[in-house]
């Protein structure tokens, strides 16, 4: 989370404000699984929220993916895109090395003992494609916007706005399950 913020702090632009968004809301459908399913967490862990899927990793797997498939077949237009430079096989390289970070991650919430192998595969799967609709829809729906002169800098400017809205809820969740963990110890 406070990487995600420093990175929104360093870059305000459209690709990095709707990359955000989108972690928020796919963070938001995965707690909304979570509830619905209710799956406990492997017995012994201190955490006793359910555990099916897993928001860890989602999230690993949602900004893996999208940095990775920005990186690899980045957009048309440099300025509204994560990565910039030309397409090499050094950007696949790095693609594979995000993808590889992300499952590396999910894997340790397994031999930590907070989830199961299922519990992680369902929410890296769930980020993962969370993140390939949500880079499309910026590609095929956004992007096209943002690039014509008419309307683009509200487009940008109700992107912003949106993003510093959900980034504000989640990090007010965040302090108020932080809180709560403690208090239940």
């Amino acid at each position: 989370s406070g990487a995600v913020f420093g990175i929104l702090l360093w870059r305000r632009d459209s690709a990095t404000c709707w990359c955000v968004l989108g972690s928020v809301c796919a963070a938001a459908s995965c707690k909304a699984l979570k509830v619905l399913i209710n799956q406990s967490r492997p017995s012994g862990t201190r955490k006793i929220d359910p555990g099916m899927p897993s928001s860890h990793a989602q999230s690993l797997g949602f900004l893996s993916i999208s940095f990775a498939l920005d990186l690899s077949f980045p957009f048309t237009a440099p300025q509204l895109r994560l990565a910039n430079g030309d397409a090499t096989p050094w950007r696949f390289v790095g693609a594979a090395a995000l993808v590889l970070g992300g499952v590396f991650g999910t894997w340790l919430r397994v031999t930590l003992g907070y989830h199961t192998f299922p519990q992680v595969a369902v929410g890296y799967a769930l980020g993962a494609a969370s993140a390939v609709a949500w880079q499309s829809l910026y590609g095929h729906q956004i992007l096209p916007h943002l690039e014509a002169s008419e309307g683009a800098s509200q487009l940008l400017r109700f992107i912003q706005v949106s993003t510093a809205f959900a980034a504000v809820l989640f990090a007010a969740k965040s302090v108020r399950d932080l809180v709560k963990d403690r208090r239940t110890e």
